[in-house]
Parts: structure tokens; sequence; C-alpha cells
């Protein structure tokens, strides 16, 4: 029996906040907890480090979730803010 490899994250949902902006809801895997740090020298889980890159990276990361489209109609500006 092969067991299924869990994504290592998974968007949930996306909404617009009171103040324009976006704000997502992540579901993450250990294993991605463990890399992200070990590449970011985390001996701890960093709520706000791990901000900082979903920032850095939002783009990327709505585009290999496959979400950027309902992203973009949820800024209703065709745009991702970061």
């Amino acid at each position: 029996m092969t067991e299924e490899k869990k994504p290592l994250f998974t968007i949930l949902g996306i909404e617009k906040n009171e103040d324009g902006h976006l704000v997502l809801d992540f579901d993450l895997s250990d294993e991605f907890v463990e890399k992200f740090k070990k590449e970011h020298n985390l001996k701890r889980w960093s709520q706000k480090r791990f901000d900082e890159w979903v920032s850095e990276n939002i783009d990327l990361l709505l585009e290999a979730s496959g979400i950027a489209q309902q992203a973009r109609d949820a800024l209703g500006d065709g745009e991702v803010d970061e």
C-alpha cells in the first residue's frame, strides 16, 4: 500500500479584509514547518517570519496553489497586493 504524500502547504481560504489586504488561511504540513525552520535558522516556529516570507513570495505562492485568479477577483482590481 502506498501512502499519499500530503502537500507541503495548502491555502484553505482567501478573503479581503476591511483594509483592502488579502488574508490567507494556510494548512502547513509538519514537513513544511521543519523545512522552513531549517532554511531560516529558527529553533521554533516564527509566525512573524512566516508572514514576512509569505509577503515576499505571495505571487509565487498564489500561482503554485492555482488561486492567483481567485486572489485577483477577491481584490477586485485584477492585481495581487503584497
